[in-house]
């Protein structure tokens, strides 16, 4: 218990604390006790000294420990210091050792390259020699080639020029000749476009003067032909309502006689297929079926005078009040 409290330093005072509190109020009541009880409190002032002085037995003995702790890593500290020094005092003559020997070798590097450039100088200067040497002779020998050269262009061209202008010459020649021909050629040729234009435009009035005239022939046709079928559809018609009038008998009792608008519907040969009425305002089914009859008796009904006016549907006004 008391190694737990050496460990706590704050929970031990507060145990003093408290133990000098309960010493304390046991002398306050040591003049209301009797002797038994004084024997008591000693006793208990003595355990407590005792364990006070346990205490600072402890601590004392850890503090002597922690010293020699210290001392024990002072002493480590200090060889590993020596021993560093030593490696170090090692590196520094190893590196001293190294640098002496990258300075020979670097001087005897520098020796042979301050030779080879001594050569190479040399060699060089030997070359610079030589290829002034040659380039003169190069300049030379370009200065006659150049000097040739200019004296043949010079001929070329003055030979050139003689040429291009003969060739110039033969050109125009040529050309005036082929715009001569030309003109000639164009001229015959628009000659020949005129007449052509010509032939076609009175190509062209004679068609359209022929087809206007046949146009003209073909309407008359057509209206005389319209006019013909019209007549011939008339009397058609007419003589189809005569043919049904001929045949219809007055109903008895009628009275009122209106005109009906009749519609047939016919097969060929005249054959009669349907009787329908349109338009018979105020009639009697007596009287229209008195049409009817008619009709049906005229059966067949007359052929027109062209085929072409048949029709299978008819329309015709029947009038009873003409007879």
């Amino acid at each position: 218990m008391l190694s737990e409290l050496l460990k706590q330093p704050r929970a031990l005072l507060l145990s003093i604390l408290f133990h000098a509190a309960v010493i304390g109020v046991m002398v306050i009541n040591l003049s209301f006790t009797d002797k038994p009880s004084q024997i008591r409190a000693g006793q208990l002032a003595r355990t407590v000294q005792a364990e006070m002085i346990d205490s600072k037995v402890l601590e004392d003995r850890k503090k002597q420990k922690q010293r020699e702790a210290d001392r024990k890593a002072a002493e480590k500290k200090k060889k590993k210091q020596l021993e560093a020094k030593k490696l170090a005092d090692k590196k520094k003559r190893d590196a001293d050792a190294k640098r002496n020997k990258d300075e020979k070798k670097k001087a005897e590097r520098k020796r042979k390259k301050q030779a080879e450039e001594k050569r190479k100088k040399a060699a060089a200067e030997k070359k610079r020699k030589a290829d002034e040497k040659n380039k003169a002779d190069a300049k030379r020998k370009a200065d006659e080639k150049r000097k040739a050269d200019a004296k043949r262009k010079t001929e070329e061209k003055r030979k050139a020029d003689e040429k291009r202008k003969a060739e110039e010459k033969r050109k125009a020649e040529e050309a005036r000749i082929a715009e001569e021909k030309r003109k000639v050629e164009e001229a015959r040729l628009a000659e020949e476009e005129r007449k052509r234009v010509e032939a076609e435009q009175r190509r062209l009035a004679e068609e359209e003067q022929r087809r206007k005239e046949e146009e003209l022939k073909a309407r008359m046709l057509a209206e005389e032909n319209q006019r013909r079928l019209n007549t011939l559809r008339e009397q058609y018609i007419l003589a189809i309502r005569q043919k049904v009038e001929r045949n219809w008998k007055r109903p008895a009792g009628s009275e009122k006689m209106p005109v009906c608008e009749v519609l047939i519907e016919q097969g060929p040969g005249g054959i009669i297929l349907n009787v329908n009425f349109g338009a018979c305002g105020g009639s009697t089914s007596t009287y229209r079926a008195s049409i009817e009859n008619a009709v049906l008796k005229a059966e067949p009904l007359p052929k027109p005078g062209d085929p072409e006016l048949f029709e299978r549907e008819l329309k015709f006004l029947f009038k009873p009040n003409v007879q």
